[in-house]
């Protein structure tokens, strides 16, 4: 499963993982991959669609104007409506990197390589 984001803000995104790590309870870390939210399992089960979709609508619930925010689901993708996704497009040309690099969502790490991307996100402790 991954998550559009395109139409939230840079924050809004980091905030949405944060809380989808959270809600997964150690089941699954989200990462911010573009104007994505994408998933790496841990202890080699997978993350299940319903408790991702219930964090989601539990966050977008508690945003202000939460009645403005919506999610809803294409195909494998669960798409998430902001009042105002103008406002997105201006921080994602602020934010905007080279494709081949990843960017630390929690610290101003940058690297080249997924798999030390994922390796420093898990040593912020998000994992349970």
């Amino acid at each position: 499963m991954e998550i559009d984001c395109s139409e939230l803000t840079a924050d809004e995104q980091l905030a949405l993982a944060g809380e989808i790590t959270e809600a997964l309870g150690g089941k699954g870390i989200a990462l911010p991959k573009g104007r994505m939210i994408v998933f790496d399992p841990l202890e080699g089960g997978g993350v299940d669609d319903r408790a991702v979709e219930e964090a989601v609508r539990d966050f977008l619930s508690r945003r202000k104007d939460s009645s403005r925010y919506s999610a809803e689901r294409k195909g494998g993708k669960l798409v998430v409506h902001s009042p105002d996704p103008v406002a997105a497009g201006r921080s994602a040309n602020l934010e905007r990197l080279p494709p081949n690099l990843l960017k630390c969502p929690f610290c101003p790490f940058i690297t080249t390589y997924e798999e030390l991307y994922i390796v420093h996100c898990r040593s912020h402790g998000f994992v349970g």
